[in-house]
């Protein structure tokens, strides 16, 4: 999952080339390319932080129960 939405930032720069390349279909303002983008990092770091946390609590209860 983490992967994946990492990859899904990257949507607003191709989106951003392709409008340099003549697609019009992508030539939106960059004001929503870059909301685009900070919905899709604050996932991705919400994703990474929940992970770490896990993996926390995980070891942590493996320290413990042996």
């Amino acid at each position: 999952m983490r992967t994946t939405v990492g990859f899904l930032g990257l949507i607003p720069f191709v989106g951003q080339i392709a409008c340099d390349a003549g697609v019009v279909l992508f030539c939106v303002p960059w004001s929503w390319y870059m909301g685009i983008w900070a919905g899709v990092f604050g996932a991705f770091i919400g994703i990474s932080i929940r992970l770490v946390r896990e993996r926390r609590r995980f070891e942590a209860q493996q320290s413990r129960a042996g």
